[in-house]
């Protein structure tokens, strides 16, 4: 099984949407997936026709008062989740320097249930985010095509590569860049990542998400866009990302 976080410290790159969509398509290749809501912003619980306000709840599993286990809430997508709300900024207040792994021993009793766990890391350096990159096997850094997008995904790999593995030597994650936000129509898209080939060259994925108002749809009325449109380039785009999922967790030992 493996551990992927969807993560980014710049918002609005297409993280929760990745996160989200990209489960369902594991879902729909037979595959058992956890996902787990970091972002109290609450964003890939409702995705999913989750209420955050509703227990159980990530909040009530940091605070010990529910085992992860008996906190996994069922979706009509077939994912199970471990939802989130606003309180997990209480949870962020009361995390400490040495609490990196919190999340990683949270989750670890659940791994022989599930192929994947899916975490959605929330935006931003804080201590959730940082817990989203240890507990990770793979990090997908979730990049947008339309805006100048190197500068956050160089904050991200430093990060990992020169404070997490120096600080944690024995937590070598792997790193691979998916960009979304994809204009194959313009010049700006693939300059973009051009630009980032020339940079990390094996690390960016091949599959790229197109930009489409889809998505939007896809958020308000509450369904992947692998179920709402099957045939759409985002859905074929979100299933040959899970394809390589796949691939890459037979691979790697």
């Amino acid at each position: 099984m493996r551990v992927v976080s969807f993560s980014i410290f710049k918002g609005g790159t297409g993280k929760t949407t990745s996160a989200v969509n990209t489960a369902a398509a594991l879902v729909q290749k037979g595959k058992s997936v956890l996902l787990l809501d970091l972002d109290q912003q609450a964003s890939a619980t409702r995705y999913l026709a989750l209420d955050p306000d509703a227990s159980p709840n990530m909040y009530e599993v940091f605070m010990g008062i529910k085992p992860a286990a008996l906190a996994i809430r069922k979706t009509r997508a077939g994912i199970d989740v471990l939802s989130s709300n606003a309180l997990l900024a209480a949870v962020e207040e009361a995390l400490e320097p040495g609490d990196e792994f919190k999340v990683a021993d949270l989750i670890n009793p659940l791994k022989p249930d599930y192929d994947f766990i899916i975490i959605d890391s929330p935006p931003g350096k804080a201590m959730l985010a940082f817990n989203a990159l240890a507990a990770a096997d793979l990090i997908l850094i979730a990049a947008s095509a339309e805006r100048m997008a190197v500068d956050g995904v160089a904050d991200l790999i430093s990060h990992v590569q020169g404070i997490m593995w120096r600080k944690f030597p024995l937590s070598h994650q792997e790193l691979r860049i998916l960009f979304t936000m994809y204009r194959a129509t313009t010049s700006h898209s693939p300059a973009i990542v051009g630009n980032a080939k020339k940079i990390w060259r094996e690390n960016i994925l091949n599959v790229k998400i197109p930009h489409s108002t889809i998505f939007s749809r896809s958020y308000a009325e509450q369904e992947p866009i692998t179920t709402l449109d099957p045939k759409h380039q985002g859905a074929i785009a979100y299933n040959v990302l899970a394809d390589w999922l796949i691939t890459y967790e037979k691979a790697t030992p």
